[in-house]
Order: structure tokens, then C-alpha cells, then sequence
């Protein structure tokens, strides 16, 4: 049996609503129901000479995004479900790192 194929969508972005670049891809089956993801590594924050490896997401700062700096060439990870199953430099090479991983040959 083949592995289901998959219908791409982008999921969260950065930067203005017209020039957004994807941090995500969402791998959905012909249900709709997401099987993968394809996610960018957002590496250390720089402002002012200083380097920022966590990132505070609430004003109290009880929740904090850590950032540390991805392996070089590996700023994508594909995930099935909730694991990895390969890195790469590109979008378009995870997404193939996941149809890889759901071939059952």
C-alpha cells in the first residue's frame, strides 16, 4: 500500500501579512487532518550587539521560547505526529524527509 499522500498548507509565519515568510508547513491527509510538520529553527535573537538564546512570550515571562542555534544546514525539522524524523537545509527537503519516513517499502 502506498504511503497517503499529503496536501501541504502554510502554517505560522513571520514578518508583514504581504512579504510572510513560513515558519511552518502542515502536512494534511484527504481528511484534513494534519499527519506532519515541516518546521523552521529559529535561532538566537540579536539586538544591540547582544545575543538572546530565550525569548520571553508573556509579559511575566513565565513562558519562554528557547532559541538556541540549529545545527548548520539543518534549520528544518520534519516531524511526523510528534516526532523527527530528519532535518535539512530546506522546506522542500523535510517535506520529502516526511513522505520518506510514511513510505512503508
Amino acid at each position: 500500500m502506498p504511503a497517503p499522500r499529503l496536501h501541504w498548507t502554510r502554517g505560522r509565519t513571520e514578518g508583514a501579512a504581504g512579504l510572510a515568510r513560513a515558519l511552518e508547513w502542515i502536512g494534511l491527509d484527504d481528511a484534513g487532518e494534519a499527519i506532519a510538520r515541516v518546521v523552521r529553527l529559529e535561532g538566537p535573537l540579536w539586538f544591540n550587539w547582544r545575543q538572546y538564546r530565550a525569548v520571553a512570550l508573556d509579559k511575566e515571562a513565565k513562558v519562554v521560547q528557547l532559541r538556541l542555534p540549529p545545527p548548520e544546514g539543518a534549520d528544518w525539522l520534519a516531524c511526523v505526529g510528534g516526532q523527527v524524523v530528519g532535518r535539512a537545509a530546506l522546506p522542500l527537503q523535510a517535506v520529502r524527509e516526511v513522505e520518506a519516513a510514511l513510505d512503508p517499502e
